[in-house]
């Protein structure tokens, strides 16, 4: 597929909007993912895209924030394992479902991470303490 050059210039548009966003709260790919779909990439090839282009910035940002990561270094092996599972299922499941079926999927998705976003604090603190109640 070949892109014109206001598609090209639209990407990179989203894509430092995209990267400033996530640099400062996160959430980054709310403008890059569904521009990627505007443009007419073909939705699995746009998550992975997406995926892929985010990772230089996770990378970096652990690297920046090494020091507070270890902090808590008694879960950071539960947290990269988790990860990993995590990163595994999904990509399993990105193969073996049909676009359809992903696509009928992104507007329930971009809802649950929206909402994870907006209350995810709240969520936490309260499994913080919930779970300090049952210990």
């Amino acid at each position: 597929m070949l892109l014109d050059l206001s598609q090209i210039v639209l990407l990179f548009i989203a894509g430092v909007f995209g990267g400033v966003l996530n640099s400062v709260a996160g959430g980054g790919s709310f403008i890059t993912f569904p521009t990627l779909l505007f443009v007419g990439i073909p939705p699995i090839v746009a998550n992975a895209t997406n995926t892929f282009a985010a990772c230089a910035g996770y990378l970096s940002g652990t690297y920046a924030f090494r020091r507070e990561v270890l902090k808590d270094r008694g879960n950071l092996l539960k947290v990269v394992l988790l990860s990993i599972a995590g990163g595994i299922s999904g990509s399993y499941l990105l193969i073996i479902v049909s676009e359809q079926q992903f696509v009928s999927a992104i507007p329930w998705l971009l809802l649950f991470a929206t909402l994870l976003f907006i209350f995810g604090d709240s969520i936490n603190a309260r499994l913080q303490t919930a779970s300090s109640i049952v210990t």
